[in-house]
């Protein structure tokens, strides 16, 4: 099975001022040095700011900030909480209600009985209980329902308290392969704000988590 690594994004609701979002601001006073962009919103819209820098992209509108690289080499390696903590700071007085954290990638098997089978697996939430060896799963499933089946589209799981924080995975099929995007998320921070440090901090225990769920996947395929 292979796994194509499509976009990590951090993204965060609050009230933002995208006016404010601009190179200068990011290079020298957030000391990003994330270079010359490539595309960037005109000042005429200020209330939605949109600047590129090669693989990445910075998005802010008045309710959410994203933060997105594309076709990262290295999850590990990403410096897109690193971004998001330089503005934080930076604007620390900025309210903020929820932060999450994607990996977003495709699952591909070019054998049949093997695609179909990790189909059956990511679309029962069983699954995902024994993997995070929790009771309690929130699920909200898609099918397309037809005269003589129902045929499986997406799944929507939602654990809540994994090490304090909450797990939102999306998985859903695709010609040859099944994309999965996994979530980790801390909120409410208007009540709580110290889940913004599990989040932050622990951003390398999230990717083992994530490649130990691929390897879980995988293990269950082959047996």
């Amino acid at each position: 099975m292979k796994i194509n690594i499509n976009y990590l994004s951090l993204v965060a609701i609050g009230n933002f001022n995208p006016a404010i979002l601009t190179p200068d601001f990011l290079n020298d006073v957030c000391q990003l040095n994330l270079g010359e962009p490539t595309h960037i919103t005109p000042p005429e819209i200020p209330v939605h700011k949109h600047i590129k820098f090669k693989n990445l992209d910075i998005e802010a509108l008045l309710e959410h900030l994203v933060i997105k690289e594309t076709g990262p080499e290295d999850i590990y390696e990403s410096y897109i909480l690193r971004i998001f903590d330089n503005i934080y700071r930076t604007l620390q007085f900025t309210p903020l209600k929820v932060v999450g954290v994607n990996v977003n990638c495709d699952l591909i098997d070019d054998t049949n009985t093997r695609a179909d089978k990790l189909e059956l697996l990511i679309s029962n939430p069983d699954t995902l209980l024994s993997f995070f060896e929790v009771n309690q799963i929130d699920v909200t499933e898609k099918f397309l329902q037809i005269i003589s089946e129902k045929k499986w589209i997406s799944s929507n799981y939602r654990i809540d308290n994994v090490r304090e924080l909450v797990r939102h995975i999306n998985v859903a099929k695709k010609k040859n392969s099944c994309n999965i995007n996994y979530n980790y998320e801390a909120g409410p921070l208007h009540k709580d704000k110290s889940k913004l440090d599990l989040l932050l901090g622990g951003y390398k225990s999230f990717c083992d988590e994530f490649f130990n769920f691929i390897k879980y996947l995988e293990g269950l395929i082959n047996v």
